[in-house]
């Protein structure tokens, strides 16, 4: 965690210098004191680097006021940073292009680079404050049909109810989990599943702002696996957590749900990215399906929607997973895809189906602008014959 906190601080302190600079210089042209601006740079940064380094270092199971006021602040800021640091990019970019193309006088493109400035901040002010609305507010809930062939009669119609990356920690607590858990009883599902990075923090820290999931009813089973999150606050005890409370966790391995006589395998994996994580281990569709019945439906929960190449070569009918927030908000929806393979609905991959969350709730900043938050309810049923 040393190290991390080092290259955190480092790499995040030379960005807001970037972005510091280039919107300093921006408002100096209009005779805003340089001086001024950067003690409010170097005062926003620092509210953002402590808010993560006090609450991994001095955690509190009840905290007061200027901790969570710490917590709240450094996370807003870093929200709108993050917005910043792409506008600034895109108007670096448009200014090298402008100055490239036209022969433009200094006072043009000084009051050109004013603009941008002035633009960005607006926009990023309105994406942070409508996207924080956006992230407290009730998520929606998505139903979803999945149509698989092999599906058995007295599974037809059956309710998978799924919540991932609902990220309790910093700025989510309680109020918001026993939020969920009331939506959750109140669709009835007959399944319920979780699919990572429900917490950040520690046991000692969170375990009772997410009691109220014992309160879920799910009478074909709930079952949860872990996301690279909880392998970062002490995987072993929020395992051991989860089942204390009724959740079944699925490490490569499955669980056969039974009715009338016929069966669903419900499998889950280790995080894709968990291998080298301390309580980690390797992500293995294969060896989760181990002694399962061959022609039986299979239903792999994953956290990472990576896992779905394995997953369909293991012969999985269906992949669900989280992960991704969709990006969570403006820009980076759009940028997520460069990174996952698939980012938010429902899609086929080869011949699996894959499901992905975009977040209950949402992880560091409190925004989730142009994105929202869902519960999912994924209702299985037989595909017609043609």
């Amino acid at each position: 965690m040393k190290i991390f906190f080092i290259v955190f601080v480092s790499l995040f302190s030379y960005l807001n210098y970037l972005i510091g600079r280039y919107y300093i210089s921006a408002f100096s042209l209009i005779g805003v004191p340089a001086l001024m601006l950067w003690i409010l740079n170097a005062l926003a940064t620092t509210v953002m680097l402590s808010a993560p380094y006090v609450y991994r270092m001095y955690p509190k199971k009840e905290p007061g006021f200027l901790y969570n006021a710490l917590q709240w602040c450094g996370y807003i800021i870093f929200g709108a940073y993050s917005i910043l640091m792409v506008l600034m990019i895109f108007n670096v970019f448009g200014l090298f292009v402008y100055d490239k193309l036209t022969k433009a006088t200094t006072e043009h493109r000084d009051f050109l680079k004013l603009a941008l400035a002035v633009l960005s901040l607006g926009a990023t002010f309105v994406m942070t404050i409508l996207g924080f609305f956006e992230a407290r507010k009730k998520p929606k809930i998505k139903n979803v049909k999945v149509l698989i062939a092999d599906l058995p009669n007295e599974f037809e119609g059956v309710r998978i109810l799924q919540i991932s990356d609902l990220h309790v920690g910093q700025t989510i607590k309680r109020e918001f989990v026993e939020t969920i858990v009331s939506m959750s009883n109140e669709i009835k599902p007959d399944i319920v599943v979780l699919t990572g990075d429900m917490i950040d923090g520690t046991h000692s820290q969170l375990a009772d702002e997410l009691s109220a999931f014992k309160e879920i009813i799910a009478p074909m089973g709930k079952f949860m696996v872990p996301g690279n999150h909880e392998y970062y606050w002490g995987f072993a005890s929020w395992i051991k957590y989860w089942g204390d409370i009724g959740f079944s966790p699925l490490l490569n391995e499955h669980i056969i749900v039974e009715k009338k006589g016929a069966q669903l395998v419900m499998a889950g994996v280790h995080d894709y990215s968990s291998r080298n994580v301390e309580g980690g281990g390797v992500s293995s569709p294969d060896l989760a399906l181990k002694g399962s019945p061959a022609n039986a439906v299979k239903i792999l929960l994953a956290h990472q929607p990576r896992s779905v190449f394995a997953a369909a070569k293991a012969g999985f009918h269906l992949q669900i997973s989280g992960h991704t927030h969709s990006g969570q908000y403006f820009p980076y929806n759009i940028l997520i895809y460069f990174f996952q393979p698939y980012v938010k609905g429902l899609n086929m991959h080869e011949k699996t189906w894959i499901y992905v969350n975009q977040g209950t709730g949402y992880w560091g900043p409190p925004s989730r602008f142009g994105v929202p938050p869902e519960i999912t309810v994924i209702e299985l049923t037989k595909l017609p014959v043609s």
